[in-house]
């Protein structure tokens, strides 16, 4: 895995780029690159995205989740707080961490009843003060410390992720291969 293009983005961006905000990432800075939905296509006017990183992250990024042909429809830069709650990640999604500390824990629940039980639950649990400390085993789900080394993908599955103290990562969303819509949660 090349982790240079997505440093020298997220460095430019710190350096160039106000932040907004996103309803995913609370509390924390965002910078958007990329969003495809059904009716626009957004792409930042930072004029070193086209030249030099466009290409090269998302040649990364399908790389690693192994389809040539992925549609990329989100690519966000997030520079998280102490204060920083994230929603739910949804399916066919992932976390790119490039600096500091964060936990995570992934649905294994594909039955569709089980499935959204345990997404309302993890709604509940967005905001988790200790979550190394719950017991995700309960709840057919497993957590874990993000490594910077490796990227979170998934797959169809849903996650949480708690960044703690400062976190700068990427996140990325694919169209799944269901054809489903843009987008959602």
């Amino acid at each position: 895995m090349n982790y240079q293009p997505f440093n020298d983005l997220a460095q430019e961006a710190i350096r160039y780029m106000n932040p907004e905000t996103d309803w995913r990432f609370i509390h924390a800075d965002c910078y958007t690159f990329y969003n495809l939905t059904t009716t626009n296509k957004y792409m930042t006017s930072l004029p070193a995205w086209e030249e030099k990183y466009h290409a090269p992250c998302f040649a990364e990024i399908r790389e690693f989740v192994k389809d040539p042909n992925a549609m990329i429809d989100n690519f966000t830069l997030v520079v998280a707080n102490e204060h920083t709650i994230c929603h739910p990640v949804r399916g066919y999604s992932g976390i790119w961490t490039l600096e500091g500390n964060a936990y995570a824990a992934i649905n294994n629940n594909q039955d569709a009843e089980d499935f959204h039980r345990t997404k309302l639950g993890m709604y509940r649990r967005m905001e988790s003060h200790s979550p190394h400390l719950v017991r995700w085993g309960d709840m057919n789900m497993f957590g874990f410390d993000v490594s910077t080394e490796k990227p979170l993908f998934p797959g169809p599955r849903i996650f949480n992720y708690y960044p703690r103290g400062k976190a700068v990562f990427f996140y990325f969303a694919i169209k799944d291969k269901e054809g489903g819509p843009y987008g959602t949660n």
